[in-house]
């Protein structure tokens, strides 16, 4: 395969992922915000306790679905790719963290009285902020072959 060829299949391949993480990515939001949002509210303990674990368990659900459809990681040891995986959610989750605490304090601040929907909202944010991090780290490091 030429250099050409190669490019091409490299930007072809990008634009598939792009939608794919993008689901997979509102998949684990829903797991995330939900549990957080459960714990929180269902069972009254803080929302800044509340989101560790609903982040741990998103970000395993996150890997498997990344793993088989995203970046199509077939063969090879999981284990391996949810090392590096874990590594890059790592770090992504310290800015998703990091933004969601931000968020919720600057809202309670003003206010805001903490409800769900203030919760799922501060969870988007991080999210959000984290996506483009991940992604290039999942492509370029934790997927990569």
């Amino acid at each position: 395969m030429n250099i050409r060829d190669r490019a091409l299949s490299d930007n072809d391949r990008f634009v598939r992922q792009i939608p794919a993480f993008i689901v997979v990515g509102a998949i684990a939001f829903l797991v995330d915000a939900g549990l957080t949002v459960l714990i929180a509210v269902g069972l009254g303990i803080s929302p800044y306790f509340a989101r560790p674990p609903a982040v741990v368990i998103a970000t395993l659900v996150g890997f498997f679905l990344n793993r088989a459809f995203t970046f199509a990681a077939r063969g090879g040891d999981w284990r391996g790719d949810l090392a590096r995986y874990v590594l890059v959610a790592a770090s992504g989750q310290a800015v998703n963290y990091a933004v969601y605490a931000a968020a919720l304090a600057g809202a309670q601040a003003v206010g805001a009285a903490t409800s769900a929907l203030l919760i799922a909202f501060c969870v988007a944010c991080g999210a959000g902020a984290a996506m483009a991090l991940t992604f290039a780290g999942f492509r370029f490091f934790a997927f990569a072959r």
